[in-house]
């Protein structure tokens, strides 16, 4: 497995698999095709399975 750093901060992202990082619900095995543009996550529609880049919603604690 390896780490793209646009899909550290997909909503799609999965906690660690058997001690491995970065499986989502794209990839749910974690196994990406060997052409699989991994430099150009953020600009594609879909990444697999209907499923493309998706920022994870933002949490501020508005209460102070």
């Amino acid at each position: 497995m390896i780490c793209i750093d646009d899909c550290s901060t997909c909503k799609h992202k999965r906690p660690l698999k058997d001690g491995w990082d970065f499986c989502c619900d794209a990839f749910p095995t974690g196994m990406a095709p060997r052409n699989f543009p991994f430099g150009k996550v953020k600009e594609l529609k879909e990444c697999n399975n209907g499923i493309g880049y998706e920022p994870k919603e933002e949490h501020t604690d508005e209460t102070a």
